[in-house]
């Protein structure tokens, strides 16, 4: 085989490319923000490369965690290379996550102090709503941008997308992982599941309370309950359930004084997705204007293919819309062998 000088350049150039995004040194800031309604806090990381100077719509990405776990954890988590932050900050983009109230390292209001019961849900979807608007108000006004790209996960999918129909002069790119949208027949999350007040089958039992406790045997066993193997190692190291809840723990003061060790998680969501769920929907996918990415897991159980395919049907005025489908993955993709295909087809999508 005969190289040309311009193919051996071309080589030369791309794996210095793969090593300066291998050796780049990443800058991260923790702070807190105040939201838009009284007395709320909002936990806010950044995370980029040092030295970096260089802020412009398409290069500041906001992640918005899901229904159980707060951001750092989802999308930093720090073990070996399953930082989907740092991986994003390698290839010159400028990431930020943040908590929701009762989230993390976010303020946690009086209900989430008291017994469940005492309380109805707590950070409802339009409050997690307001608290996007903080978060993308401060990302503009810290860096000068007019938009940003939201990245939003299981229920943070439906946040994205929530937002994105209200303020698509704010985004500059939509990618929604995991998006539960519009499927009357969700078995987790709609009629017959927990979530169903049994006397009035429209209603959402709230018998469960302002917030739930979750734990490490809980998420794991519903994350192997959608692997259709019987030996899970096949999609995930072992250690990463172990590793996750660790991080997932540390952001909840009261964890350890459960046994077992447990993270409150507000169920505000499960209200609000337990209606998407019935068919009653709070936002409509043809109000988006920017260009969406729907994107999941071939054995997802939180987003069924008819969530995907409503999505797909009513985005009908967003600029570039695509579909992607991850084979052998499940809901937690990003923590599995098949990550990097889920990882590099984000990044395709991104970089249109």
């Amino acid at each position: 085989m005969k190289w040309s000088i311009g193919c051996a350049l071309a080589v030369v150039l791309a794996l210095a490319g793969t090593s300066a995004a291998q050796e780049a040194k990443i800058v991260k800031t923790d702070t807190t923000i105040d939201g838009l309604d009284p007395g709320i806090k909002l936990f806010v990381r950044e995370k980029m490369q040092d030295g970096n100077t260089r802020f412009t719509d398409d290069n500041i990405i906001l992640f918005l965690h899901g229904a159980t776990a707060p951001s750092t954890c989802d999308f930093d988590l720090s073990y070996k290379d399953y930082s989907w932050a740092d991986w994003l900050v390698k290839r010159g983009y400028v990431v930020f996550m943040g908590d929701y109230r009762n989230y993390g390292y976010s303020s946690r209001e009086a209900a989430m102090d008291e017994p469940p019961a005492k309380n109805q849900p707590v950070t409802r979807s339009y409050l997690a709503l307001r608290d996007i608007e903080a978060m993308v108000n401060y990302i503009k006004q810290k860096h000068g941008v007019k938009q940003v790209t939201l990245i939003g996960w299981s229920w943070g999918a439906m946040m994205a997308g929530y937002y994105t129909s209200l303020h698509s002069e704010n985004v500059h790119k939509l990618v929604m992982y995991a998006p539960l949208y519009h499927y009357a027949k969700h078995t987790n999350l709609g009629a017959g599941s927990a979530l169903q007040n049994k006397r009035n089958p429209g209603e959402f039992n709230f018998a469960l309370g302002a917030y739930r406790y979750a734990s490490e045997a809980a998420n794991t066993k519903r994350w192997d309950g959608e692997i259709p193997l019987a030996n899970k190692a096949d999609y995930r190291d072992p250690q990463v359930p172990v590793e996750f809840w660790k991080e997932c723990m540390a952001t909840d003061p009261t964890s350890n004084t459960r046994k077992p060790p447990s993270l409150r998680a507000p169920n505000g969501v499960l209200e609000d997705s337990f209606y998407q769920a019935i068919g009653q929907r709070m936002w409509h996918a043809s109000n988006i204007y920017s260009p969406t990415l729907v994107i999941a897991g071939q054995f997802d159980t939180w987003s069924f293919p008819e969530d995907r395919a409503g999505l797909m049907r009513d985005l009908v005025h967003a600029r570039i819309k695509e579909s992607a489908l991850i084979p052998d993955a499940t809901h937690f993709v990003l923590f599995e062998k098949n990550r990097m295909m889920f990882f590099n087809e984000v990044l395709k999508f991104l970089k249109r």
